[in-house]
């Protein structure tokens, strides 16, 4: 290789690293960013104000936080992009003094709120006390007409804005009602804006927690036990309620570890849960252990109801006695091992935390007519001891139970056995031992017998009697037929 070439391959090398920085520089410039993004999106008092009826003057700034509108986020307008995206614009007065973020509207993409949903937000861009937020998970449908009927919008809980909880439920965000149905149409390539106000439900005193029922013994988890955790969220309304038909719940679930001397170890949080309720929904325990007892329970219940039918803590039954529904929507596993050790008994014990629960729609009837709202319902998190759960039955009653279910041989029948039976084995010794004891324990036994069993011929006198009647009336028919 000449002098000349080396040079040549020098010079080559050399242009080609140069080109290569140049084009990774300018990759680099052109590489799309959160800041290009937000820089693209025009800001929201530039929108609003291509509304002529809209006015800056009819929105003032709040800073007393005494003031009933600090703190709050009001839906004001909606828009399309040409992109299929969806923007939403708020009204928050208190901005200057605290900013607060809103975090996800309950909406459904119908004119009804049948369908209703939670959509996260994304904060684009504020101006005062107006905000634009794009409504996450949300295309603009290609269809004529367009619904967005928004129920209500959230922020996260802010313990200095809206306090403490005092009933052992972590608050995770609060709601404020909409109540409005958006309308878009496009006519011509043009796209029409129009609102109008629809109701909403408000829920009152929510309070969620968890039952615990034991499910039997198992001999995998002999040194502990197998539960079946029940999770509900009890409630007030602002509208009077005669029948509740149906309930949307939301909320998040999260799989968790106890030890002992290491405290709880939780894994990742669920995608949001939806669930649909009505009235004719059962949920149940497994109670699939030995002298495990089988429960079954509606999905919505009364509060007063519910109260009397589970064995609740006084905490927890001063809460829900507060309320007049019950919405019992969950079931999970819960286990417990035992080990004993050189250092101690160990103690492992595996369960489902249930978060941020909401209720987003209800069907309920009132005064005859029946109603379908979408609802203004703050997130509320279940604590993390059990509310109460079955009632307590001592052996007897948990063994007739389940002689009964493994049977079918009603549990009061079992009871009167069992009770029975060491009467029945000490007779023939007594009657040994003490003749004149055992005679007369005998002529009692004798008596009983005759009496049960008189007993069971009027029951089934009176229970027949309808049948006599009939028979009788039809064989008088055809006599004067005859």
């Amino acid at each position: 290789m000449t002098n000349r070439q080396s040079i040549k391959n020098v010079l080559y090398t050399a242009a080609l690293a140069l080109f290569m920085l140049l084009f990774g520089l300018i990759g680099g410039r052109q590489e799309p960013s959160a800041f290009a993004e937000e820089r693209a999106y025009t800001n929201v008092l530039a929108d609003l104000q291509k509304d002529e009826t809209f006015s800056v003057i009819n929105y003032s700034e709040i800073i007393d936080p005494e003031n009933e509108l600090y703190g709050t986020v009001q839906v004001i307008q909606i828009a399309e992009s040409e992109s299929g995206e969806l923007f939403l614009y708020t009204y928050q007065p208190s901005n200057k003094a605290k900013f607060f973020i809103a975090t996800e509207v309950n909406m459904s993409l119908s004119e009804t709120a049948d369908g209703t949903s939670l959509f996260t937000l994304a904060l684009l861009n504020s101006n005062g006390v107006f905000c634009k937020y794009r409504v996450n998970g949300v295309i603009v449908s290609n269809d004529t007409m367009r619904y967005y009927n928004i129920s209500s919008i959230y922020r996260d809980w802010d313990k200095d804005m809206d306090g403490e909880s005092d009933n052992g439920n972590t608050k995770n965000a609060v709601a404020f009602a909409v109540g409005k149905v958006f309308k878009t149409e496009t006519a011509d390539g043009d796209v029409k804006y129009s609102v109008k106000n629809v109701n909403v439900i408000q829920i009152k005193n929510p309070f969620a927690g968890y039952l615990q029922y034991w499910d039997g013994l198992h001999w995998d988890y002999i040194n502990g036990g197998k539960y079946t955790d029940v999770h509900f969220i009890a409630f007030d309304t602002d509208l009077p309620i005669d029948t509740l038909q149906e309930a949307d719940v939301s909320y998040y679930t999260q799989p968790y570890t106890w030890q002992t001397g290491n405290g709880y170890t939780y894994g990742n949080k669920s995608e949001m849960q939806y669930l649909p309720l009505t009235g004719e929904q059962e949920g149940g325990n497994a109670g699939d252990g030995f002298l495990g007892v089988k429960y079954t329970w509606k999905r919505i219940q009364r509060s007063e109801d519910f109260n009397k039918a589970v064995n609740l803590d006084e905490a927890a039954s001063s809460e829900v006695s507060k309320t007049k529904w019950v919405l019992v929507f969950l079931e999970t596993a819960y286990t417990e091992r035992q080990i004993d050790t050189f250092g101690g008994r160990q103690i492992t014990r595996t369960g489902t935390r249930v978060s941020e629960v909401t209720i987003l729609r209800l069907k309920f009837v009132t005064a005859g007519k029946t109603y379908d709202l979408g609802t203004v319902s703050d997130k509320v998190t279940e604590g993390n001891n059990p509310s109460g759960g079955a009632h307590e039955l001592g052996w007897l009653d948990l063994l007739c139970k389940w002689l009964e279910q493994v049977t079918g041989v009603p549990a009061l029948v079992w009871k009167i056995i069992i009770c029975a039976l060491p009467f029945i084995i000490a007779l023939p010794i007594l009657a040994t031992v003490f003749p004149i004891v055992g005679q007369v324990l005998l002529w009692i036994v004798k008596g009983i017998g005759v009496a049960f069993v008189w007993l069971c011929k009027g029951i089934w006198w009176l229970i027949s009697l309808p049948f006599r009647g009939i028979a009788a009336l039809i064989r008088k028919i055809r006599d004067k037929e005859d």
